[in-house]
């Protein structure tokens, strides 16, 4: 099989390539540098440009994205928005015009749920407004299932929408504005080691409850979910239980060693309360899954931040 990743260098796109290469197949990236997913005459060409190259392609994996903590999306809500949303546009004309019969992946977010459910329905996921802390970002995600929906039913264009709580894992920015929670408190609490803090202080009351995916699992999802062939209604990747902030930066201080005191500092904004993805659908795609342990999932990232960092 031959695929193409748009994002190559970022975070899921770079584990994504890595994970493909290394069993075999043909893979080819397109990064930021190489094209302004925003301007779509750079998108059409590059398409062009690739397909000359080297031919059709059997899934494009859709990984390019505007994003960042909490913090970041709210600060960059209108940039985050437009950019993504002129990003996922540009991709679909283009795939169109040069790659028909190919799939689309499209990683979301559960940030796009509906405010204020403790479990994250895939039945129930538009019933209201995102949580404003992710307005952005969130209605982004629904855009782009949106723009999936409308190509399938004019072009008959293919894909597969699948929906990821926060992604953690070696590979992320070294900046704690531009990750999930997990791998900027990572980052926060290295340094505060480094500077021999005795307390370490957590963004918001450490009360929310997140589920947390290891990038492991995420690429194998994303190469295990062709064999579905399409799902344009997206399907939680869900495991069914989750992490309080505070019981996740426990995890972090346990894999780093670090002996200080974990404070709380709520003057910073909270996400939404809960955030856990309903298992409805996912049991009977994904047959006797097993996701990674997460506390060997935060040691692995603990220890690649180390290296970064240093």
């Amino acid at each position: 099989m031959r695929f193409l990743i748009l994002g190559h260098t970022g975070f899921v796109g770079k584990n994504l390539f890595k994970y493909l290469n290394n069993r075999g197949y043909h893979v080819v990236g397109i990064s930021r540098e190489q094209c302004d997913l925003r301007v779509y005459p750079e998108v059409n060409q590059k398409f062009k440009e690739v397909a000359s190259r080297f031919g059709e392609f059997d899934a494009i994996f859709n990984c390019a994205a505007n994003v960042g903590s909490v913090h970041y999306v709210t600060a960059k809500a209108a940039d985050v928005i437009s950019d993504n949303s002129l990003m996922a546009l540009n991709m679909y004309k283009a795939v169109l015009q040069n790659f028909p019969a190919a799939i689309v992946v499209n990683p979301l977010s559960n940030c796009s749920y509906v405010d204020g459910t403790e479990i994250q329905d895939e039945e129930k996921w538009l019933d209201g407004d995102v949580h404003p802390s992710v307005f952005s970002f969130g209605n982004f995600k629904r855009v782009l299932y949106y723009i999936s929906k409308c190509y399938k039913t004019q072009y008959n264009i293919k894909s597969i929408n699948l929906m990821f709580s926060g992604i953690y894992g070696p590979g992320d920015s070294t900046n704690p504005n531009k990750v999930h929670a997990l791998n900027g408190m990572i980052i926060r609490m290295l340094d505060a080691v480094k500077k021999k803090d005795e307390e370490f202080e957590i963004w918001g009351t450490g009360k929310p409850v997140r589920e947390w995916i290891y990038i492991d699992d995420v690429c194998k999802i994303l190469l295990n979910s062709l064999n579905t062939k399409e799902i344009i209604e997206p399907i939680n990747i869900a495991q069914g239980n989750g992490f309080t902030i505070a019981e996740t930066a426990a995890c972090i201080s346990k894999a780093i060693g670090y002996e200080g005191k974990l404070t709380f500092n709520t003057k910073y904004q909270d996400g939404a309360p809960i955030k856990i993805l309903g298992m409805g659908k996912f049991k009977n795609l994904f047959k006797d899954y097993i996701f990674y342990n997460h506390q060997e999932g935060v040691n692995h990232t603990v220890e690649y931040y180390k290296g970064v960092l240093d």
